[in-house]
C-alpha cells in the first residue's frame, strides 16, 4: 500500500469520511480575522449586488473541510439511539414485572364482571379477551403519574446502566491509537505521521476522535460473540445479506476464539475489512430510520445539521454552524476560504444566468428536490451514493455542493434541449455531430504523452501550505519557463554547444517538479505498485480522465475555475512543444506534450449508449463553458 492511501485506506476502515484531496487546499492555516469591510473574510463577497452572507461561507467549508465532523454526528446519533432503545426495553421489562400481578387481577376482574351479563362461549375465546383487556388495563396504567413517574426513574438508571457496559476503556482507546502510530512509523520510518494522519483525517485531533467513535460504535453494534449483537445490528445484516454474512461471523469467532484459548494470545480482531463492510451496513441501516436534514433541504443558514429519530417533525439532533464553526475554523487554509468564495460566485453568476435565460428554465425548488430523488433512484441496487458520487467520483468537497451543482445542471440541460434535438434530415444535433472529433478523442481511448512540472504552492510531503506559496511559486515557474526559453534559443544558434531541449527538459523536470511519491513500504529502494505514481510529472501515456488525477485536478475544480489544464494539454497543445506556466489546484504549472495517440475505439453512433456518452460529454463541456461567460459576466466584488 502507498504511503498516499495509508492513513486513507484507515479513514475507510473506520467509516470516516475522509478528507478532500490536496488540490481542495487541505493544509492547516490560520483562522479567518476580520477585515475592515465587515465580513470575517476579508472583503465581502457580492455578486450581482447581492452579498453571500458569511454564514454561508462557513457553512460551505463546514461541509468540505469538516465533513468528518457533520458525519460523526450523524453516528453519534445512531449511537444514542440504539443506547435509549435498549435502556427503554429494560425499564419497561421491569415496569412490566412490577405491574403483572396488579394488571392480571384488573383484567380478570374485568373479564369475570362480564361473564355474569354474558358467559364466553369457549375457553379460548375468554383467553383472547382477557388477553385484549389486559391491554387495555395496561395502556390506562402507564399513562398515570405514578407508573410515568416510575418508567422515567428506571429509565435513566438503565441508559447509565448500559452506558457503562459499552464504555470505551481509555486502556483500549490509547492502544489503538498508539498501534497505529507505531504501524506508520515502522513501515515509513521517513514520513511524519501527523501529516500522513492530516492527509485522510485533516488533523491528529480529529482522527482521534474519530477512531474514538468508531472503537464505541463496535462495542455498542459488534460485540466480539456474534451472540451478543444487538437485534439492530442482527436485522440490519440479514436485511442487506442475508443470514451467510451472520453465520460467517459465527465461523470466524469461533476459529479466533480456539485459536486464543490454544496459544494463551488475547482474541484476535475480526478482518478490518470485513468489519468495515459490517459497519457501513449496520450505518446505512440506521440511518436511514432518522431524518435528517442539511442546507440543501432548507435548514435556515445558522444549522448545519438536523437529524429526527422518531418522525414527530421535532428534530433530537440539532447542530449549529456556529458550535460547528469553532471546530473547523481553525483548520482552515486561506486557499479555501478563497476557493469556497469561488464557488460562491460561479453558482450565483450561473444562476442569475439560467434565470435571466428564460421563465422556467431555472428549476423549482420542488423539481430541484425531484431531480435529486432521480437521481439518487438510478443507485438504488448499488454501492453508489450520493455522499460517493459526490466525494470520490466527481471529488466535490460535499454533497450538498454537489447537489446544487447537480441542479444547475439540470437546468442547464432543460434550457439546451432544442440544441440536442435531431435536425430535420434525421442526424444528431448539429451541437453533438461539431463535438463528436473531441469526444471520441476522450471515450475513443485517445492518449497524450505529457510531462507536467509543478511548481507547488503546497508542501506535499509535509501536506501544509508553504509561506506565501502562491507568490513564490507564481516566480519561481517564470524563472524557469525563462529558462526553458533562453536554452532553447541558445541551442538554436549552436546546436553543437547546447544540450538538446528535450533532455534539458528531462534534467529540468527531476531537479524541479515537485509532484511527489512517498516511499513505498518495503523501503527505500523497493518499490510498490508504480500505477499511480507521478514520477515528478512525467506520467507516460494517459488517457484523458486518468490523466485528470495525475494533473491534481478534478469535475469539481473545472467547473468553479473555468479551467482544465487537463484539456489543454489533452485537446489543443501541440506537440513537441513547452507552454505555461499556469495556475492550478496546487501551483503553478509548465507542461510539455510528447505524443499523441488517435482513438483506438472511436463511438459509434448507430449505439444509442454511445449517442447518450456523446451527449453527457457535451453537456459537461457546454456547462462549464456557460459558467465561465455566466461569471465573467457578472459583477463580483470580494474575490
Amino acid at each position: 500500500m502507498q504511503t498516499r492511501s495509508y492513513f486513507a485506506a484507515l479513514a475507510l476502515v473506520l467509516g470516516a469520511a475522509t478528507s478532500a484531496p490536496v488540490a481542495a487546499a487541505q493544509g492547516v492555516g490560520p483562522a479567518p480575522v476580520a477585515g475592515d469591510a465587515g465580513s470575517i473574510f476579508g472583503a465581502p463577497l457580492v455578486v450581482n449586488g447581492v452579498r453571500v452572507p458569511d454564514i454561508e461561507i462557513q457553512r460551505f467549508l463546514i461541509y468540505g473541510a469538516g465533513r468528518l465532523q457533520v458525519e460523526m454526528q450523524r453516528v453519534a446519533l445512531i449511537i444514542e439511539d440504539e443506547l435509549a432503545r435498549r435502556a427503554q426495553g429494560a425499564a419497561l421489562k421491569e415496569i412490566d414485572g412490577q405491574n403483572a400481578a396488579r394488571l392480571d387481577a384488573a383484567a380478570e376482574a374485568a373479564i369475570a364482571a362480564r361473564e355474569k351479563d354474558k358467559p364466553y362461549a369457549t375457553a379460548e375465546e375468554r383467553v383472547v379477551a382477557l388477553r385484549d383487556e389486559r391491554e387495555a388495563q395496561k395502556a390506562l396504567l402507564y399513562q398515570t403519574e405514578e407508573v410515568v413517574a416510575a418508567y422515567r426513574k428506571l429509565y435513566d438508571q438503565q441508559l447509565s446502566l448500559v452506558r457503562e457496559q459499552v464504555a470505551l476503556p481509555e486502556e483500549e482507546f490509547t492502544n489503538e491509537y498508539q498501534k497505529t502510530i507505531d504501524d506508520f512509523v515502522k513501515s515509513y520510518p521517513t514520513l511524519n505521521a501527523e501529516a500522513e494522519v492530516a492527509r485522510a483525517f485533516r488533523n491528529l485531533d480529529w482522527y482521534r476522535e474519530n477512531l474514538r467513535q468508531t472503537l464505541l460504535f463496535d462495542r455498542v453494534f459488534f460485540p466480539d460473540d456474534p451472540a451478543n449483537w444487538p437485534e439492530t445490528t442482527v436485522e440490519a445484516v440479514r436485511a442487506d445479506s442475508g443470514d451467510a454474512m451472520i453465520q460467517d461471523a459465527f465461523d470466524s469467532y469461533k476459529m479466533r476464539r480456539e485459536y486464543a484459548e490454544k496459544t494463551g494470545e488475547p482474541l484476535s480482531k475480526e478482518d478490518p475489512i470485513y468489519t468495515q463492510m459490517m459497519r457501513q451496513i449496520v450505518r446505512d441501516a440506521c440511518f436511514a430510520t432518522v431524518g435528517y436534514k442539511t442546507a440543501f433541504d432548507g435548514l435556515p443558514p445558522d444549522l448545519i445539521l438536523t437529524g429526527d429519530k422518531d418522525g414527530d417533525g421535532l428534530p433530537e439532533l440539532v447542530v449549529g454552524t456556529t458550535d460547528m464553526w469553532a471546530k473547523v475554523a481553525p483548520t482552515l487554509a486561506e486557499t479555501e476560504i478563497r476557493e469556497a468564495k469561488e464557488w460562491f460566485a460561479t453558482t450565483i453568476a450561473t444562476r442569475d444566468a439560467l434565470r435571466a435565460a428564460g421563465e422556467g428554465i431555472l428549476l423549482t425548488r420542488d423539481e430541484e428536490q425531484q431531480a435529486v430523488r432521480d437521481l439518487k433512484k438510478t443507485m438504488e441496487g448499488t454501492y453508489f451514493t450520493i455522499d460517493i458520487l459526490a466525494t470520490q467520483e466527481y471529488l466535490f468537497p460535499s454533497a450538498e455542493s454537489f447537489q446544487e451543482y447537480w441542479c444547475l445542471l439540470e437546468s442547464f440541460k432543460r434550457f439546451k434541449k432544442s440544441e440536442l434535438a435531431r435536425q430535420e434530415n434525421g442526424d444528431i444535433a448539429k451541437v453533438l455531430r461539431d463535438h463528436l472529433d473531441r469526444a471520441n478523442k476522450v471515450m475513443g481511448l485517445g492518449q497524450v504523452d505529457v510531462d507536467v512540472l509543478l511548481v507547488s504552492a503546497f508542501d506535499i510531503p509535509n501536506f501544509k501550505w508553504k509561506d506565501d506559496g502562491w507568490n513564490w511559486a507564481e516566480q519561481r515557474a517564470k524563472q524557469l519557463k525563462q529558462q526553458l526559453e533562453d536554452q532553447q534559443r541558445r541551442h538554436a544558434a549552436d546546436p553543437a554547444a547546447e544540450k538538446d531541449p528535450a533532455v534539458y527538459w528531462d534534467e529540468l523536470i527531476a531537479e524541479a517538479s515537485e509532484y511527489w511519491d512517498p516511499p513505498s513500504p518495503e523501503g527505500q529502494g523497493k518499490r510498490g505498485s508504480d500505477v499511480s505514481m507521478k514520477n515528478k510529472g512525467r506520467f507516460g501515456l494517459r488517457y484523458r480522465n486518468d490523466l485528470v488525477g495525475f494533473v491534481g485536478e478534478t469535475r469539481y475544480r473545472e467547473w468553479v475555475t473555468g479551467f482544465s489544464l487537463t484539456d489543454f494539454v489533452f485537446f489543443d497543445q501541440a506537440e513537441g512543444t513547452i507552454a505555461g506556466p499556469f495556475k492550478g489546484p496546487q501551483g503553478w504549472y509548465i507542461t510539455r506534450v510528447k505524443r499523441r495517440t488517435p482513438p483506438s475505439r472511436p463511438l459509434n453512433l448507430a449505439e444509442p449508449k454511445h449517442i447518450e456518452l456523446l451527449t453527457d460529454d457535451w453537456t459537461r463541456v457546454a456547462f462549464n463553458a456557460f459558467g465561465v461567460q455566466s461569471t465573467k459576466g457578472a459583477k463580483i466584488e470580494g474575490l
